[in-house]
């Protein structure tokens, strides 16, 4: 399986990574800090500092521990981010200090480690076909945090976004407005050749109004 990923922002932060080793192909995205949720009073910033350590533990620790056990590496290190030192804050996972909060994918191969912050507005959908229909739908929401593990194969697509582009969130709250929903076609794998052709897809979201920062990992 090969991995696409693509990246849109108008607020917030991204950090965007992807490595191949040994055939197995590896990719992170966290997007989150949005501008429209407080920032609660524990929570610092965000950095260029902590995006490059975030980015340094994909590329170091992550990369290297995959290269040396295979994609099953992904459950240990997911136990690890779990069990981080008392008193620090970990990299990834639902206790993730990253400012407001965020969302995050770490994939390797045929498995997915999503997670998302509490509070942080953020959501994962997964785009998958309901009743015949290609449908984004949440698979994990910030009003309480948490984390999963999902399967991939090819033809599968995860996007870490804001809670309120997701239409179930707008159907919930009665709102009126955009939801990807509109822009399922966007995401179509057997449309998307590079991860340039994705980001380009993506901006056409920022041109439509949705407001915020996303990223997509497409299985092809």
């Amino acid at each position: 399986m090969e991995y696409k990923i693509g990246y849109m922002k108008t607020c917030g932060h991204v950090v965007l990574e992807k490595a191949e080793v040994n055939g197995i192909h590896m990719a992170l995205a966290v997007c989150g800090d949005l501008d429209y949720i407080p920032l609660p009073d524990e929570a610092e910033p965000v950095t260029g500092a902590l995006k490059g350590m975030i980015a340094a533990a994909f590329q170091n620790d992550f990369t290297g521990g995959v290269s040396r056990y295979g994609e099953d590496y992904l459950q240990a290190a997911v136990l690890g981010y779990s069990m981080s030192p008392a008193g620090e804050t970990p990299l990834f996972g639902p206790g993730a200090g990253f400012g407001r909060g965020c969302a995050g994918i770490l994939a390797a191969g045929s498995n997915a480690y999503v997670y998302v912050t509490e509070g942080s507005g953020m959501c994962i959908v997964r785009i998958t076909d309901v009743f015949g229909k290609k449908k984004a739908v949440r698979c994990i929401s910030s009003e309480e945090g948490g984390e999963d593990i999902l399967g991939l194969e090819k033809g599968a697509v995860l996007i870490a976004c804001p809670e309120c582009w997701t239409f179930e969130y707008l159907e919930e709250n009665k709102e009126n407005g955009k939801s990807l929903e509109d822009f399922v076609c966007l995401f179509d794998p057997d449309d998307v050749g590079r991860d340039e052709a994705l980001d380009r897809r993506m901006a056409e979201l920022a041109g439509e109004g949705f407001d915020g920062c996303a990223a997509a990992l497409i299985v092809r």
